[in-house]
C-alpha cells in the first residue's frame, strides 16, 4: 500500500507547482513515491495532455471517466482512484476546503497536512525569470497610470481627465485593461487610494483621485501563461505636495533602499523589519497601533503573491533562491500614505537583484 500526496484544486499556486498546469475547474493530482499524475475529464483532457507534452516535467495524465463507473459522484470516483493505485494514506495541503477533508473521512482515508507552499520557498533561474518578465509587464501599468496623470487637469481639490472628474476606478479600469492585453489578469485587485484611503495600507480606492494629495498605486497582476506575480508599489502627486508629505515620502525612500540593500543570503528577515521600525523612529516618525510603519516589511512571491519568507519580525534566514517584496511604508491620516515597494530575488548563486528598475520620481506636474 502506498503513501500519496494529494491535491485537488483548480489553478492554486500548490498544485500549479507541482502539476505544471491549471484548469478552468478543479482536478486530482497525486504523486506517489515521486510518481505523479494528473486526471481530467473528457473536457479538458485533450487540452492538459497537450500542456503536459509541452511542459515534459513527467507528469501522467488519465481520463476520470474510467473512474466514475457509471456515477457522478465525485466521492466514489476518488475511492475508484485510491483503490486502483493502492493508496492507503494521503498527504494533503492546509489549503484544503473542509468539504473535501469529508469526503476524505467519508472514505475512511487517513491524512497528515504537508507543508506544500515550502516548496516554494526557494525559485529556480527559470522561476526567477518569470519573475523578471512579470515586473516588465507591471512597468507598462505605472507608465499608464503616470500618462493619465500627467494629462490631468487640477480643479480645486480634485483632478479631471479627458473632460471628466479622475476616479481610482477609471484608473483601474485603464490599467486592466492594458494587463488583458498583455495575458496577465488582477485577480487579487489593485490599489489607487488617495488622500485618507491612502492611509490604509490595504484599501483598494474608490470615489475622486485628490490633487496635491498622495496617491499609494499598488499593481500585483499575475501571467495568464506562467501564472508568476508581479508586485510593485509606487506614490504619486499630481500638483504639490506639502511640507509634512514631502518630509514623509522621503523617510519612507530612505529606508526602503536600506531595507532593498539588506536583503542578501544570510540575513534574518527579523533583522531588515528591524532596521526599518528603528530608522523611522530615527527619523521621527511615530508609530501607533493605527498609524504609522504597521505591516511588516514584505513577503515572498511567486506562484502566490504572498508567499513565504515573510519579511517581518521572524528568525527565518535569507537563502539562495528567495524572492521578497521590500515595501516599508508611513501611514497618517493628515497627510495620507505613502510606500514604495520593490521586489528583490536572490539568485541560485546568492546574487541579489533588485528587479524593480522602475522610477521613484513621484511629483507629476
Amino acid at each position: 500500500m502506498n503513501t500519496a500526496d494529494l491535491l485537488i484544486d483548480a489553478t492554486g499556486p500548490e498544485i500549479h507547482h507541482r502539476s505544471g498546469v491549471t484548469a478552468p475547474d478543479a482536478f486530482v493530482y497525486l504523486s506517489i513515491q515521486g510518481n505523479a499524475r494528473v486526471f481530467f475529464d473528457a473536457r479538458e483532457y485533450d487540452i492538459q495532455r497537450k500542456k503536459l507534452l509541452q511542459a515534459n516535467n513527467g507528469v501522467h495524465i488519465e481520463q476520470l471517466e474510467p473512474y466514475m463507473q457509471g456515477t457522478k459522484n465525485f466521492t466514489e470516483a476518488l475511492n475508484n482512484i485510491f483503490t486502483k493505485h493502492a493508496i492507503s494514506r494521503v498527504r494533503i495541503s492546509a489549503e484544503m476546503p473542509y468539504r473535501l477533508v469529508q469526503v476524505l473521512q467519508t472514505l475512511n482515508m487517513p491524512f497528515e497536512v504537508y507543508d506544500f507552499a515550502a516548496e516554494r520557498l526557494q525559485k529556480t533561474e527559470q522561476e526567477i525569470t518569470y519573475l523578471k518578465d512579470a515586473q516588465v509587464v507591471v512597468n507598462g501599468g505605472f507608465d499608464l497610470v503616470q500618462n493619465i496623470l500627467k494629462n490631468s487637469t487640477i480643479i480645486g481639490n480634485f483632478l479631471e481627465y479627458e473632460g471628466v472628474q479622475l476616479t481610482s476606478e477609471r484608473i483601474k479600469t485603464a490599467v486592466q485593461i492594458y494587463y488583458l492585453e498583455k495575458n496577465y489578469s488582477c485577480p487579487d485587485g489593485i490599489i489607487v487610494a488617495s488622500k485618507e484611503q491612502g492611509a490604509c495600507p490595504h484599501d483598494e480606492g474608490s470615489g475622486p483621485i485628490f490633487a496635491n494629495e498622495a496617491i499609494v498605486v499598488d499593481m500585483f497582476p499575475r501571467s495568464n501563461v506562467t501564472g508568476y506575480y508581479a508586485d510593485m508599489t509606487r506614490t504619486f502627486v499630481k500638483g504639490t505636495p506639502s511640507t509634512d508629505l514631502v518630509r514623509q515620502y522621503e523617510a519612507v525612500k530612505i529606508v526602503q533602499a536600506e531595507a532593498v540593500n539588506m536583503v542578501t543570503v544570510g540575513t534574518a528577515c527579523r533583522a531588515v523589519y528591524t532596521h526599518c521600525v528603528d530608522r523611522f523612529k530615527e527619523l521621527d516618525f511615530v508609530t501607533t497601533t493605527e498609524e504609522g510603519f504597521t505591516h511588516s516589511t514584505g513577503h515572498g512571491i511567486g506562484l502566490g503573491l504572498h508567499e513565504a519568507p515573510r519579511l517581518g519580525n521572524n528568525d527565518i534566514i535569507l537563502a539562495a533562491g528567495m524572492a521578497v517584496t521590500v515595501e516599508p511604508g508611513l501611514y497618517y491620516k493628515a497627510t495620507g500614505g505613502v510606500r514604495i515597494e520593490d521586489v528583490v530575488v536572490l539568485h541560485t548563486d546568492g546574487t541579489p537583484e533588485n528587479i524593480n528598475t522602475y522610477s521613484k520620481d513621484w511629483i507629476i506636474s
